[in-house]
């Protein structure tokens, strides 16, 4: 694992003061200035060099972070991480919401506030079961960040569900600087580059962000911190894409539709040319209090409390062109083809996703000697993900049931027969427009007015940490306990109603909205959209008529819920030498976990819960060293053991079906149908982890830090998600079904190497680079994995699911008497999205991806400083790939640039 230090200063350091400008007296013959962004750099490697194991530290020197960056997209820069989008097939993908650290997933990375878990509802999810273990980190505002560690190895004091590695997430004390008050305020206005399409949005977003802290009683041995934000920003974003199940079929010489692996004469072709324009407002607040005491010398004290709310009022547009029986196609070429008959989708979704944190946290450190500390932590987090869904969706030709008797379903039809070019990335259905345009033809399809997803989860821990010279010359001694009580669920429920033939069909005419090109369709067509309160009022007065069927939801609203409860105990040892040249700590850590998980299951006719139950100990050893060869040239050395927990929704002894159409149930050969089995008997990972790293302090001239580490994780037991084709259900079987089951892999494994530098200047070069400075790192990632097929035998893949083969990142920055710009790149390179084991060609893949990034502020007074920025400067597209070659189109969305400007006041006390 890396050693490198984290060059995230244009992330991090925006809200920290200038010092007054200091000449550099190693300097050869320029004056290096130590301003806001180099002191942060200097901040963050005397923190990482100063710890025994493996680390990257991201550090502000007195507050930290650009207020509209979250904790997850400061992450992005840090070596040896990615980041990911929510992973469905239902929101956008615009904005970072999970870190993948070396590799692996949020799932298996232990996420701490001043070390105390913190509860998640998992990021949003359309797909059935969606929640999982990995901490929501883009709920969470840079702001009330004092300081990010990303332990790379692992120490048995840490909850050992880490197997990529550990982030603590540091709050500012009141105590630093000597005590002296700190406060800061700053607003800004900003904007996306793609806003109001199709509908007006409001293009100006607002932020505001106030950080203080003083200390106050007696002697000053009370302080308070206080940390708030506010963040309102309306986006728009495009999407093309084919199916979400089955994305390419291939057909034989006569046209004829394979399955399987046979891949007949190799032409490729899509399910389905679907295009979205999503439109989201995203508001953020936040609010930490921290209170502080230390009543004497020998005792400190805190409590803090915090409430975090992330809201997505989403609004999706949805136009789909179905050849709605895909057996056969006619006159193929490698590139085109043609389909007798279609239908087209025309869909809205308004979608309102709230998520909210609250936490309560609180301690107590008493210094028993100089060199003897006890702990102790008692804390309760509660997060909470709600999210009522309206959906509209009409559908050329549609036909429906009698009143009472069922729903209504798609019709292909000569009207919509249209020929497809596939010759480029972004394929074509080109049907004719006049018939795409005639809005009589779209008929209501069905529409959900009580849809609702909602998770909680709910952790409390206590734990005490008994110390005896652990950090000091000599033997130490460290030993503790903790228990953890963890208690997620999940519901989900939702209401369909269709139109029955009582009354005369509803149609697109007089209920569509404002239009947007399908931007890689050849045939001019401009998007549909449905007005919602236009169709609302259309749709009240056929339920008044008594012309719409309420469908049986039943199975669809019982078959997916969980409830689950994790009891966690671990206890742990630690032994440390330490000399004037090496640190030592060996460790072992015990952890014993037990959980009851209750899903839900079709028993006698009735739905009933259907518990499960499992366990299991591990004892987990620990070493880590370090060898200070000189004063600027350190080796770094660890081994350990570490655990990934399987997702909650795991354990659910459960069985989900989902199908695109209510009336696709019961049909055998129906396209579009999902299914979520859960397995109550899958086993955490095991990960055996070895690292080595050195760091070498380059001269005050240029005033950094050069790193390398080289890792590798043996993991037993892997999971991943299977997915198959066919399902029997109640009696039916679904030949086209698409089955996921979490399972446990034969064997995986990854290493790597990660290079890093930070130069705080170039004056070593020449006198007129002073102010120049650098980040750079790089980091290569080679994973494989065996999983195990339908027919036992078993296939091997090249990489972890979710890791890149290498990530880059380079900040350049110029800083001097209070001017500072910088601009900075990320690359992300291609790495697997999701697998289907028995057919290798329907992986997925996240695209490779690069972003550039550019910053500025400039002091305007001592106290006022005038800042800007813009994100994706190029406007780089999320991009997944599928096929035999990874080149054929899953979906690909925009991701918008964005910009703020605003202004910092920062008192000097």
């Amino acid at each position: 694992m890396t050693s490198s230090v984290v060059a995230l200063s244009f992330v991090l350091d925006a809200h920290a003061q200038e010092n007054r400008d200091t000449p550099d007296a190693d300097a050869p013959t320029a004056v290096v200035h130590v301003t806001g962004i180099k002191r942060a750099y200097l901040k963050a490697i005397e923190s990482k060099l100063d710890r025994t194991g493996i680390a990257d530290v991201v550090s502000a020197n007195e507050v930290q972070g650009l207020p509209d960056n979250t904790i997850v997209e400061a992450l992005r820069r840090v070596p040896g991480l990615s980041v990911l989008p929510t992973l469905d097939n239902e929101h956008p993908r615009d904005e970072a919401a999970t870190p993948v650290l070396r590799g692996l997933g949020a799932a298996y990375n232990n996420v701490t506030i001043d070390g105390s878990p913190l509860a998640s509802p998992g990021t949003p999810n359309g797909n059935l079961g969606s929640i999982g273990r990995g901490v929501r980190l883009d709920l969470l505002p840079s702001s009330m960040i004092s300081e990010m560690v990303v332990s790379k190895t692992f120490a048995a004091y840490q909850e050992p569900n880490a197997i990529g590695g550990a982030i603590d997430l540091r709050t500012r004390s009141a105590f630093e600087r000597n005590g002296k008050p700190f406060f800061t305020v700053e607003g800004s206005g900003g904007g996306a580059s793609d806003t109001s399409r199709p509908r007006k949005q409001d293009r100006i977003g607002e932020r505001l962000i106030g950080t203080g802290s003083f200390t106050f009683g007696p002697d000053q041995r009370y302080g308070a911190v206080i940390s708030a934000n506010y963040q309102q920003l309306a986006t728009s974003t495009d999407t093309h894409m084919t199916t979400d199940t089955v994305f390419e079929n291939f057909y034989d010489s006569k046209g004829n539709r394979l399955s399987g692996n046979n891949l007949g004469n190799g032409y490729a072709v899509p399910q389905q040319d679907k295009y979205w324009y999503v439109q989201d407002d995203r508001t953020r607040l936040g609010l930490t209090v921290k209170l502080e005491a230390k009543p004497n010398d020998q005792v400190y004290a805190f409590l803090t409390t915090g409430y975090y709310r992330f809201r997505d009022l989403m609004q999706r547009n949805e136009n789909i062109i179905d050849p709605r029986n895909t057996t056969v196609v006619y006159n193929q070429t490698a590139t085109s083809g043609y389909y007798p008959g279609g239908d087209v989708e025309v869909g809205f979704s308004q979608q309102e996703m709230t998520s909210a944190t609250k936490l309560l946290q609180s301690g107590v450190d008493w210094k028993l000697a100089d060199d003897e500390t006890l702990g102790l932590r008692a804390n309760v987090s509660r997060a909470t993900y709600r999210e009522p869904i309206q959906m509209f969706k009409y559908a050329t030709n549609t036909a429906y049931s009698a009143p009472g008797t069922g729903g209504a379903t798609p019709v292909a039809t000569p009207e919509y027969a249209f020929n497809y070019d596939s010759s480029g990335l972004n394929h074509s259905f080109n049907v004719s427009p006049a018939a795409y345009n005639n809005l009589s033809n779209y008929k209501l399809l069905y529409y959900r007015d009580n849809y609702v997803r909602s998770a909680t989860d709910t952790i409390g821990n206590l734990r005490a940490d008994y110390r005896l010279n652990l950090d000091r010359p000599g033997l130490g001694f460290g030993t503790g306990v903790s228990y953890t009580l963890d208690r997620p669920s999940y519901n989900i429920f939702r209401n369909d109603q269709e139109p029955n033939t009582s009354q005369p069909a509803l149609t697109l005419a007089g209920v569509t909205g404002p239009g947007a090109p399908l931007m890689y369709n050849q045939s001019g067509l401009q998007l549909i959209t449905i007005d919602p309160q236009a169709a609302m009022a259309q749709i009240a007065a056929l339920r008044a008529a008594g012309g719409l069927n309420t469908t049986n939801q039943t199975a669809f609203s019982n078959q997916d819920n969980f409830e689950h409860v994790e009891h966690t105990v671990g206890a742990y040892a630690q032994l440390s030498y330490n000399t004037e040249r090496w640190k030592t700590l060996f460790g072992l850590r015990e952890d014993s976990t037990r959980q009851e998980t209750n899903g839900r299951a079709l028993v006698a006719g009735n739905w009933s819960a259907l518990p499960t139950s499992s366990r299991y100990n591990f004892l987990l050893p620990s070493m880590q060293l370090t060898y200070q060869a000189t004063p600027e040239f350190d080796v770094r050395g660890a081994a350990s053991q570490t655990i990934g927990r399987p997702t909650y929704d795991s354990y659910a002894a459960r069985t989900s079906i989902s199908f695109t159409n209510v009336n696709d149930a019961g049909n055998p050969n129906a396209q579009g149908v999902t299914v979520t089995v859960g397995n109550p008997d899958i086993k955490p990972r095991l990960s055996t982890n070895t690292d080595l790293a050195v760091d070498y302090r380059l001269p005050k001239a240029a005033n950094g830090l050069l790193s390398m580490a080289v890792f590798n994780k043996d993991i037993r037991d892997e999971i991943f998600n299977q997915s198959s084709l066919g399902y029997t259900y109640q009696g039916v079987s679904y030949a086209n079904a698409v089955v996921s089951k979490p399972a446990n892999a034969s064997e995986a494994s990854i290493k790597g190497v990660e290079f890093s530098a930070v130069v705080n200047s170039l004056s070593w070069i020449h006198p007129v680079l002073a102010d120049v400075g650098f980040s750079a790192n790089w980091s290569l990632l080679d994973g494989k994995m065996a999983v195990r097929k339908a027919d036992g035998s078993q296939r091997q893949l090249d990489r972890l699911v979710g890791q890149p083969d290498q990530t880059r990142n380079l900040t350049v920055f110029y800083a001097s008497k209070g001017l500072e710009l910088r601009a900075a790149y990320n690359y992300q390179g291609e790495a697997l999205r999701s697998i289907v084991p028995d057919i290798a060609w329907q992986d997925l893949y996240w695209a490779p991806r690069s972003q550039v990034d550019l910053q500025a502020s400039y002091k305007l007074a001592p106290t006022l400083t005038l800042f800007g920025q813009v994100q994706n400067l190029h406007h780089s597209r999320m991009t997944s790939y599928t096929g035999p070659a990874k080149n054929l189109l899953k979906d690909t969305y925009s991701v918008p640039m964005v910009a703020w400007i605003g202004l910092r006041y920062t008192p000097d006390f």
